[in-house]
């Protein structure tokens, strides 16, 4: 498990959301999964992703890390420099 999560990332596009959102939080934090997830959208198909309405349920905190920690993590982004001004 230790190798996995050090070296697989998983895309939300396809996600099966449980009936109760809470439980996608649950399913995630059990999982130790926060660090491993990026989001995707699917763009252009009809059902894709809409960040803005995706993955509501989740705390703050891990959809941040969903929607571009993680991302900016493996490629190497630093987030905190402003938009065009990123180290390279």
């Amino acid at each position: 498990s230790e190798q996995i999560r050090k070296h697989v990332r998983l895309t939300t596009q396809p996600i099966e959301e449980p009936d109760d959102p809470r439980q996608l939080n649950q399913i995630i934090e059990m999982a130790g999964a926060e660090d491993m997830i990026m989001y995707s959208s699917d763009y252009p198909h009809w059902d894709f992703d809409n960040p803005r309405v995706s993955l509501p349920p989740l705390a703050k905190t891990t959809r941040g890390k969903i929607l571009y920690e993680t991302a900016a993590a493996v490629y190497g982004i630093d987030v905190s420099a402003p938009i065009g001004r990123q180290a390279r």
